[in-house]
């Protein structure tokens, strides 16, 4: 029965979530940025700057950010949350490993495009090497084999790249069926979404083959399959949060901009950065220390 119901299940998540992208257009990312009395320059969604000093957490769209939150609850609360317990309840935490792998090899053209972006030429080749071994020894990903040869993973995004170039998080937002995000949030998920030659399979609408309706369908059920993987690791922390706050749209706010200023510390910091190449050695000659010494 499982074998025939969850596919039911992933395709259906996939389904409601794939077509929100093409919900976001650029007129709902885009405004003017008046510059204040003083000469400074003041955000676009903010009234003066006196407004920007008080908000940490800007949040000028929080009536229908609201709205938009309390709908995904429900949503989340009748289909995703019991999708996502049923699947954590049967699915053997090997084969879930399984799944980040694959997805996380699947989605290697986005951080490939995102290495080059933000200038990591190293990080590229890496990424390039990853894709072939995982696809190959690693059976089309589901093992991470490269990580066993010294390659480690290292997810790139649109978002992240945009904080790289210094570009701020902006406003809050959150999005029908894929909760928290910004401004610039939602440009980098928008943007990754068309760097994955994969989208393209879904958005060829003058190919009348089955075999084309079958790949759209399949990409639908993976994405569906992603999104309850994800969400199956979150069970325990967003039930505490629902359980433990007195607001859990401040809680998951706050949770979201302690994130992006985490990932804003980590790509603008000063230091250079050790390569992997650096670190690889650095592993190698402390290891040949240890190995004299002993």
């Amino acid at each position: 029965m499982y074998n025939i119901l969850l596919p039911i299940l992933f395709l259906s998540m996939g389904f409601l979530s794939a077509p929100v992208f093409s919900m976001v257009g650029p007129e709902q990312l885009v405004g003017d940025a008046p510059a204040s009395s003083g000469g400074e320059a003041t955000p676009w969604w903010a009234e003066d700057q006196s407004q920007v000093e008080k908000l940490d957490e800007p949040d000028p769209l929080e009536p229908l950010n609201r709205v938009v939150f309390n709908f995904n609850r429900v949503a989340d609360g009748v289909l995703i949350r019991p999708i996502a317990i049923l699947y954590d309840d049967i699915v053997h935490d090997v084969a879930k490993t399984g799944v980040s792998n694959f997805m996380e090899n699947l989605f290697s053209p986005v951080t490939l495009g995102n290495n080059i972006l933000q200038g990591e030429g190293e990080r590229a080749f890496h990424t390039i090497f990853r894709f072939v071994i995982n696809s190959t020894i690693g059976l089309l990903g589901l093992m991470d084999v490269a990580r066993e040869m010294g390659l480690p993973g290292h997810p790139a995004t649109l978002n992240q790249t945009f904080a790289k170039w210094g570009v701020e998080t902006g406003p809050y937002l959150v999005l029908a069926l894929l909760g928290p995000s910004s401004f610039r949030g939602t440009y980098g998920m928008v943007g990754d979404w068309f760097m994955n030659p994969l989208s393209y399979a879904v958005k060829n609408t003058h190919r009348r083959h089955n075999r084309h309706h079958q790949q759209r369908w399949l990409l639908y059920e993976l994405y569906g399959l992603d999104i309850t993987n994800r969400r199956a690791k979150l069970i325990t922390a967003l039930d505490d949060i629902e359980k433990n706050s007195l607001d859990p749209y401040a809680s998951m706010r706050s949770v979201y901009f302690q994130k992006q200023k985490e990932l804003e510390k980590n790509v603008r910091a000063a230091e250079p950065r050790e390569t992997d190449r650096e670190y690889r050695r650095h592993q190698k000659e402390l290891n040949q220390k240890e190995f004299v010494g002993g």
